[in-house]
């Protein structure tokens, strides 16, 4: 099928969505408002406003809205204080977005589904953007479509639930009902790429009185998209006076005349194809199945089963090697090339169990949870130059799996105590068992194949080893680790003179490879005058490190300063890392504090928290370490193949701040239902602790901190500090529109280091910057960039046709808003020594962007449901 064809299948889908939407939009208001949220109690649920935590609760059908159809990006728009990067080029980290709750990292949020501990990815993230050095949960492998709803707790609760839960939690309620729906969305941007379509169906049928069995099975294909612009830099050897081949210029602009080449210009620069990037979403295939099982087993025991299993197809491509570098082997690719990632992810997950209400005057839940993760990389279109003409094109990269079983008994009663509020008691046990495993490539990608460099002016040098863009991974390189823990909690609540909720729980935990953690938390709702109520908690939480943290280790292609570099990141305990100064990791620990008022007054109700978040030894991957002494010291003790160095750490202490307002509104409106949500999050990261150099690398001179300036960027200023969303949806009869906006708030980076003053004043006219010395004895200056907040607009209107047929069209990012664009490379700035932050002139756009940098997508949706 051609482009234009599976563009035209996209955007003219044949569906099936559910006959009831009209109760479907009842159902996602009441979720906004009144929904009765179980997330942060084991004593059945409460309304949001009613909980002494913030939580959030987003019905399934507002998940959905403008079009989305991959899940994180849906949590994204509708809870304010979530945020996530658009990751590129970073490995399979392009589809496992990392999600930001409150400021902090992926791996500090734990993700629930039905209440139970959801599996990560095996993945180590190890990009260079937001994320690095973090694991997280692969969102695309959870249907948003087999959903009721989604409850975010914006609080720690580390002592309910455990490893994980720092800044929050996010609970995924599968769909129970009884009925068939199906639907189909189909979308594209105004450029003309990046088509979408998605197919999803979803049945449920009666099992005996009361029990339901809900399958959900849902295919996503997306196009990918490009926002790069054509290459400039000279691209073939350039020729000397006397004839000979000169290596080719890096510089923006110096194979088209603009700025001076290597050498005499080959002829062929004026012809060739300068749109050899791909910068933006990458394509990808994608499969879920979900199940969702509940049944009386007697008369008062209820057994259940849930589960699914995925499976994602992407196809990345890395940066372009140009056909005069000496990554190329030019008897194959005289024009040069771009390597890809052929990627497969698979997540099968399994949770079963009983309960009852009737055990002795117990409640009790007895389950178990299995769940695995696993990865399998392939370069493609790639070469190991070290075999020459004779080296494989297709490479087994690696391959990562992650295990977890949880099993679970938690006991429940009410005691009277002779008033109307009965004392709630509840207690449990849990046990995990985790297993990561990091296994080696095919060894031709990582070992030397003996064969110089062919031609060129470096020909009969020694050419560089393993495959592009970086050596897969090698004998040395595989992991395979494993641990267990015990944990033992117990929760108390009591509602004192109708109107005091008080709750406490505390935790104790013995995890098998660092030892033991114990763990509370009290929280409080006090009912003051009318509808206004305040409510606050304190907890302390903890983080086991990820096994991916301790056992991942593997070279990846990065840009650094500008340019591509291959960058080791070093498993804690492997020679190179030990001799950089690595260390075992220690767990997270955390503090959290916070504070709000709840009014519900009629139509209106509103909620605001405060918060601060201390986290302490909290764990990132060091900085790069990139130096020539550096790496003639790690030669020296037989460790070399690479031209930087990182390594996980416990780096830096850090404080999170933040406050969080939502208001929502209901009214009737000229005959129609008008509901209206406004809620923002303003979060603010400083650092209480950054561990200096390592002192092997001190020895050394280097003076680089183990966390430094870029690393630092990361946690403080790379997600935006304010996002605040305006969402309004008026139905009137069978037609409603909903109108979305989002403000993403100011992001920063580290654009450019050790930059001369000429430099500087060459670089940063036009842009939004901020300069940092580089040392008190050198004029030289870090430049750190600063991208400015924008608003995005989402557009739905939506049709009920017939009782079963609705029509929904759209926009997302109506006015095909863009951030603001990286410093440029420039004639002036070539004639001063420098590229600009935009690899040369090709990466207009960084990823740190909160939306993305696809502009407009326009989209629509089928439904039918019986």
């Amino acid at each position: 099928m051609n482009l234009s064809a599976r563009r035209a299948a996209f955007l003219i889908p044949a569906a099936l969505s559910m006959p009831a939407f009209a109760q479907e939009r009842a159902a996602a208001e009441e979720a906004e408002g009144d929904a009765i949220i179980v997330t942060g109690s084991r004593f059945g649920g409460r309304s949001a406003t009613r909980s002494a935590t913030p939580v959030d609760a987003i019905g399934r059908e507002q998940l959905q809205q403008s079009g989305r159809v991959d899940l994180i990006q849906q949590l994204k728009v509708t809870v304010p204080s979530l945020t996530t990067p658009r990751p590129l080029g970073s490995g399979v980290g392009d589809y496992l977005v990392p999600p930001s709750l409150r400021g902090l990292g992926p791996g500090e949020v734990l993700v629930l589904v039905n209440g139970k501990r959801r599996h990560t990815a095996s993945d180590l993230n190890t990009s260079n953007g937001i994320g690095r050095g973090d694991v997280s949960v692969d969102f695309n492998a959870i249907p948003s479509f087999a959903l009721a709803r989604a409850e975010v707790l914006r609080d720690g609760a580390s002592a309910q639930y455990g490893s994980d839960a720092i800044s929050g939690v996010i609970n995924l309620i599968l769909d129970r009902s009884v009925g068939t729906r199906a639907q189909a969305t189909g979308g594209i941007t105004t450029r003309g790429d990046g088509a979408y379509g998605e197919a999803s169906i979803s049945s449920g049928i009666r099992v005996a009185d009361t029990g339901v069995l809900r399958l959900t099975a849902s295919y996503q294909q997306r196009e990918g998209t490009s926002r790069a612009r054509p290459d400039t830099r000279q691209q073939y050897f350039g020729t000397n006076a006397a004839g000979r081949p000169t290596v080719i210029s890096g510089n923006y602009g110096s194979g088209t005349g603009l700025t001076p080449s290597s050498g005499t210009l080959d002829p062929r620069e004026a012809t060739i194809d300068r749109d050899v990037f791909r910068f933006g979403d990458q394509p990808s295939t994608n499969v879920q199945l979900f199940a969702n099982f509940a049944a009386p087993a007697s008369d008062q025991v209820e057994v259940y089963a849930f589960g699914g299993y995925s499976r994602l197809d992407g196809d990345i491509e890395y940066f372009f090697r140009r056909a005069g570098q000496d990554e190329t082997i030019r008897a194959l690719n005289p024009d040069g090339y771009r390597p890809a990632l052929d990627s497969g992810i698979e997540n099968l997950s399994v949770a079963m169990g009983l309960r009852s209400e009737a055990l002795a005057g117990f409640g009790w839940d007895l389950s178990t949870v299995y769940g695995v993760n696993t990865q399998d990389l392939y370069y493609d279109n790639s070469v190991n130059v070290s075999y020459g003409a004779a080296t494989p094109r297709r490479f087994y990269r690696l391959g990562s799996d992650f295990y977890q079983w949880t099993s679970n008994l938690d006991l429940t009663r009410e005691i009277p105590l002779g008033d109307a509020d009965p004392l709630k008691l509840a207690g449990g046990l849990e046990y995990r068992e985790e297993t990561y495993r990091l296994f080696s490539g095919d060894p031709a990608g990582y070992s030397n194949g003996g064969v110089p460099i062919l031609d060129g002016p470096n020909a009969g040098r020694p050419a560089i080893i393993g495959a592009q863009p970086g050596p897969s991974n090698g004998p040395d390189d595989r992991a395979s680790l494993g641990r267990h823990s015990w944990a033992i909690y117990g929760d108390a609540e009591k509602t004192l003179f109708g109107r005091l909720l008080l709750q406490g729980t505390v935790r104790h935990e013995r995890y098998s490879d660092f030892g033991d953690t114990t763990n509370f938390k009290v929280a409080g709702r006090l009912g003051l005058v009318g509808g206004l109520a305040a409510r606050a908690s304190y907890n302390t939480g903890f983080r086991a490190p990820a096994l991916a943290q301790a056992g991942y280790n593997a070279s990846n292609t990065l840009i650094l300063n500008g340019q591509q570099a291959i960058v080791r990141v070093a498993a804690v305990d492997s020679a190179a890392a030990r001799l950089a100064g690595a260390t075992d990791l220690k767990p997270e620990t955390s503090r959290n504090l916070s504070a709000g008022l709840v009014l519900e007054a009629g139509a209106l109700t509103a909620t605001l928290d405060a918060y601060q978040i201390q986290v302490r030894d909290r764990i990132a991957i060091s900085s790069t370490f990139q130096d020539a002494r550096l790496t003639a010291f790690l030669a020296a003790g037989g460790q070399g193949n690479f031209s930087a160095i990182s390594f996980l750490t416990n780096a830096v202490d850090t404080k999170t701040r933040g406050v969080d307002v939502v208001l929502h509104y209901r009214t009737r409106l000229a005959g129609g239902v008008l509901s209206g949500t406004l809620a923002g999050n303003y979060n603010k990261t400083s650092f209480d602790r950054i561990a200096g150099t390592p002192a092997p690398l001190a020895a050394l001179g280097l003076t680089t901190p183990l966390f430094d300036l870029t690393q630092q960027l990361r946690f403080s200023d790379s997600l935006p500090r304010t996002k605040a969303t305006l969402d309004l949806t008026y139905t009137r009869g069978p037609f409603a529109v909903s109108l979305t906006n989002t403000r993403y708030g100011e992001v920063s980076t580290v654009a450019l280091t050790n930059r001369t003053p000429a430099q500087i004043a060459a670089l940063v006219p036009g842009y939004d910057v901020r300069l940092v010395p580089v040392s008190s004895t050198s004029a030289n200056a870090d430049i750190i960039q600063r991208f400015g907040a924008e608003l995005l607009t989402d557009l739905e209107l939506s049709w009920q046709a017939t009782r079963t047929l609705r029509l929904s069209a759209g926009a997302q990012n109506l006015f095909d808003v863009y951030p603001d664009e990286n410093i440029a490379s420039s004639v002036a700035s070539v004639a001063v020594g420098t590229n600009g932050a935009d690899n040369a002139g090709t990466q207009p756009y960084n990823a740190i962007s909160p939306f993305g940098f696809n502009g407009r997508t326009i989209f629509v949706r089928l439904g039918l449901g019986f």
